[in-house]
Formats: C-alpha cells, structure tokens, sequence
C-alpha cells in the first residue's frame, strides 16, 4: 500500500486480525513509494509463493484461483491470462475475451488477469521504474508483457473467460492528457525492447483500444450474478 488514504489500511487491519486468529500472518506495508511499478515490485520481492498475480478488484467467480493453479500444476506452463471486464459505474466499457493475440500487431494481455510462476518473474522481472509518466504503470506492465510475449522459449496458455471485473478509474484512464502520455511511453518501451518498426505495433495498440471503448456493449453488469 503506497501511503494511500482510502482506507485501504484500515481493511489491511482487520484481515490482520482475521489471520492471526486463523493461526495465519498477513504480511503488509504502508509506505511511501517511488510510482506503482515500485510498489509492484516491493510486493513481490515480499512473497513466497511461486505464482505471482497482481489481484485487483473483483474476481468474476470464487473458482477463477482455483482454475488458474490447475493450469499451472497440469501443464507446466510459466505464465497464464485470460478475459476481462472493464466497467464503470455497473455498466461495460470495455472486455477483453482472454483469447490471444499478436503483440506485433497491438496485442496487450488484460494486466489484472497476467499470473507468472517465479522463475518467470526472475528471467524478465522487475517492473521498469523508468517510466515515469502518470501513466508509468500502464507502460511498465506493457514492457514487462513485451519481454513474456517475445520469449519463445516460454509456455503460456490462455482462458477464454472473464476472470477478473475491473473498475474504472486507474491512472493511465484519467483524462486525453494522460492517454496521450500513455500512449508516448509505449512507444518508447517499444523501443528500449528493440521491437521493429516501433511505430506500427504502437498505432495497432491504440487503434485496438479505440475500438474496444467506442463499441463496447455498455451492458449492465451485477457483480451480485458473477460471484455466484
């Protein structure tokens, strides 16, 4: 937790609680960083596990870590993503269906979906804390997926289900300056990875997002009905 003051640490408190008296510890830290992607990789330097996934928000049932470590465990793959619902305000703004794609051509994993086994993580790991826009983790997790999805000698596999409903409002989703900033960023993370013709893939990425938010179905969505 960056020092935020939505009361994030106050929740951190009381599962605190929860766990000591389930004779379990949660370990948490409340501090000031240097930009998300710090705090990215301040957690995971603090973790055990050998799957690492950035949960944020809501999971779109109480199966989906479940289904996920039996992905894992069956077929011996080193990271794993699947779809997305981007919603604001109970509506559908965006979704990404878990299917893959070509990064040549735009193609990003929905982030709050992306799971990686460790060794995964020490190969292409951690998150570049230079960029340094408003927008830094948008492109840092872009490079950091740029890495995965160049590696051919990494397995993956793809689930072609909602596992995650996500709330608008991130930082990179603030306003045209901040998409535009974004946008800027990613051309340069194209860059540092060496990815020719830079330019392309970048105008292939942003006209997929473009397309994605002017024909999203708007749907209404009740979270109630998903985590049943």
């Amino acid at each position: 937790d960056g020092g935020s003051t939505d009361g994030s640490v106050d929740l951190l408190k009381e599962y605190e609680a929860k766990y000591k008296s389930a004779g379990k510890e949660l370990i948490w830290v409340s501090e000031k960083d240097n930009g998300i992607a710090d705090g990215v990789n301040k957690a995971t330097a603090m973790s055990s596990g050998n799957v690492i996934m950035f949960m944020v928000d809501v999971l779109a049932s109480p199966h989906v870590i479940t289904e996920i470590m039996e992905y894992f465990e069956k077929r011996s793959i080193d990271y794993l993503f699947g779809g997305l619902i981007y919603q604001q305000n109970g509506k559908i703004i965006r979704q990404w269906s878990g299917k893959p794609g070509n990064w040549r051509f735009g193609f990003m994993m929905a982030t709050p979906t992306l799971c990686y086994t460790r060794a995964t993580w020490e190969k292409h790991g951690p998150y570049s804390e230079k960029y340094v826009s408003p927008t830094g983790q948008d492109v840092s997790d872009y490079d950091f997926q740029l890495k995965l999805m160049r590696d051919t000698s990494l397995k993956f596999r793809s689930i072609n289900e909602p596992l995650v409903i996500y709330y608008a409002g991130g930082s990179s989703n603030s306003n045209f300056h901040y998409r535009l900033a974004c946008i800027k960023e990613c051309q340069k993370a194209l860059k540092d990875n060496h990815v020719p013709f830079p330019l392309f893939t970048n105008l292939c990425k942003t006209a997929i997002a473009l397309f994605a938010y002017t024909f999203a179905s708007h749907k209404k969505i009740e979270l109630e009905d998903w985590m049943r």
